[in-house]
C-alpha cells in the first residue's frame, strides 16, 4: 500500500477521542455501526492504559485504532487481506530475527502498513522494500545500496536491518508509539514535536497535529493491523499458515546474469529473480555474492560456479581496460548510455577521471560481448 493512503487515513483520524475498545464485533456491518456510534468530541487520551496485550504488544485504548479497523474492514479489506496474505511467505524469518532482538513479535507486522510485504515497492519519496528504508537509513544500518544491489530489497538482511532500527528507537524512546512514529517521520522530527509542545505522548502529538498527517494515521493504523492479526476470523479475515521456501544460499563470482544462471541449472527466471530481488538489474555483482536459488538446483550450480562466469553470454555489463583518451562522458556517449550510469556502476564521483590501463565495468549489449566485446 502507498504511504499517500496513510496520509489520508490521517485525515479520518484527526480529533479522535479516547474509548473503551470492546471485543471485535460480528462482522464489518456491526464494526461501522459502533464506530459512527462514537463521539468525536476529544477526551483525554490514556494512551499507557492498554486494555489488552495482544501478540505481545500492549494495544492503547485509542478510538483512532477503531476508525483504522473501520476502514480495514470495509474500503481497505483486500488491501489488508492481501498484505496479511503475503505476509505467510516471510513471517518464520521476521519471527526468528525479532526474537535475536527480543523485540515484540507483534512488529512483524508493522510491513502490512509499510509495504504490504511487497520487496520491491518503492515509495514517491524513495523508500523501499518490506520495510520502507530510505536509502541514507539503510546504508547506516549497513545495507548495500548502489548500482548493483539494493539490500532493502532483501528479506533477511532489511528485516536484520529493520529490527537494529526499531531497537533503537525504542532505547530512544522508552515507548513504542514514540519509537513507531519516530521510524515513519524521522526521531529529528518527533523530538523537535515534543521539545516544542512539551508533551509526552504521540497521542497527545497527534491530537495537537504536532506531527505530519502520514505519522498521525501511522501508528493507529499499526495498531489496528495487529488488532486483526490477532483475531483475524474475528473480522472476517483469513490467515495464511506461514511458508518456507526450500531454498539454499549458493556463492557464485560476478558479473553474471540470472538469466544464465537460470537456464544453467533449469530454474525458471522469474523465480531466480522473485528470490533475489536485491539484485536491482538481475546481475550479480563483481566479485564473489551469495544468491538465492531453489533447493533442487544447488547441485548444479555448485558443480559449475567455478566456469558461470566465463560462459555467460547473457550478462549485460563487461569488464573494460581504460584506454589513452577514454573519459566518462566519451563512453558513455559512445555506449548510448548515461554518464551517471557509468559512475554508479564503479562507485565513482561525478568529478571521478579515468586512469590508463585500470578496470571498469561498463554496460554493453549482449551482442557486443558474443562478438569479442570492448
Amino acid at each position: 500500500m502507498r504511504r499517500a493512503r496513510w496520509a489520508m487515513l490521517a485525515l479520518a483520524l484527526c480529533g479522535c477521542a479516547t474509548r473503551p475498545l470492546s471485543p471485535p464485533p460480528a462482522g464489518p456491518r456491526e464494526l461501522v455501526l459502533s464506530i459512527r456510534a462514537i463521539g468525536t468530541s476529544i477526551a483525554p487520551a490514556q494512551p499507557r492504559q492498554a486494555v489488552a496485550t495482544l501478540l505481545d504488544l500492549p494495544v492503547p485504548d485509542h478510538r483512532s485504532i477503531r476508525v483504522a479497523l473501520d476502514l480495514f474492514t470495509t474500503e481497505m479489506r483486500a488491501d489488508i487481506q492481501q498484505s496479511l496474505t503475503r505476509s505467510a511467505r516471510y513471517k518464520n524469518l521476521i519471527d526468528r530475527v525479532l526474537n535475536e532482538y527480543k523485540l515484540p513479535k507483534a512488529l512483524a507486522y508493522l510491513p502490512v502498513i509499510e509495504s504490504a510485504y511487497l520487496p520491491r515497492l518503492t515509495s514517491r519519496a524513495g523508500a523501499h522494500g518490506i520495510w520502507q528504508f530510505m536509502p541514507e537509513t539503510a546504508r547506516e544500518y549497513g545495507l548495500r545500496v548502489d548500482w548493483w544491489v539494493d539490500e532493502r530489497a532483501d528479506p533477511d538482511r532489511s528485516t536484520r536491518a529493520a529490527a537494529a532500527y526499531l531497537q533503537d528507537l525504542y532505547r530512544e524512546f522508552h515507548d513504542w508509539p514514540l519509537a513507531l512514529a519516530a521510524y515513519n517521520a524521522g526521531s529529528t522530527r518527533i523530538h523537535r514535536a515534543l521539545d516544542e509542545t512539551g508533551s509526552t505522548t504521540f497521542w497527545r502529538l497527534m491530537e495537537l497535529s504536532a506531527i505530519p498527517h502520514e505519522t498521525r494515521g501511522y501508528v493507529p493504523t499499526f495498531f489496528a493491523a495487529i488488532l486483526i492479526a490477532n483475531d483475524a476470523a474475528s473480522y472476517g479475515f483469513r490467515m495464511a499458515d506461514p511458508v518456507n521456501d526450500e531454498v539454499k544460499h549458493v556463492e557464485v563470482d560476478g558479473p553474471l546474469s540470472l538469466r544464465f544462471i537460470a537456464q544453467t541449472a533449469n530454474i525458471d527466471e522469474g523465480l531466480l529473480r522473485d528470490l533475489n530481488p536485491a539484485l536491482r538489474h538481475g546481475i550479480v555483482p563483481p566479485g564473489k555474492t551469495r544468491i538465492v536459488i531453489p533447493t533442487a538446483a544447488g547441485p548444479t550450480i555448485e558443480a559449475r560456479a567455478a566456469t558461470l562466469k566465463n560462459d555467460d553470454r547473457i550478462v549485460s555489463v563487461c569488464a573494460y581496460r581504460v584506454r589513452k583518451g577514454d573519459t566518462i562522458t566519451r563512453l558513455a556517449r559512445s555506449l548510448g548510455v548515461a554518464r551517471k550510469t557509468i559512475l554508479a556502476m564503479n562507485g565513482l564521483s561525478a568529478k571521478a577521471h579515468l586512469r590508463r590501463g585500470e578496470s571498469i565495468y561498463l554496460p554493453v549489449r549482449a551482442h557486443a560481448l558474443a562478438a569479442g566485446g570492448m
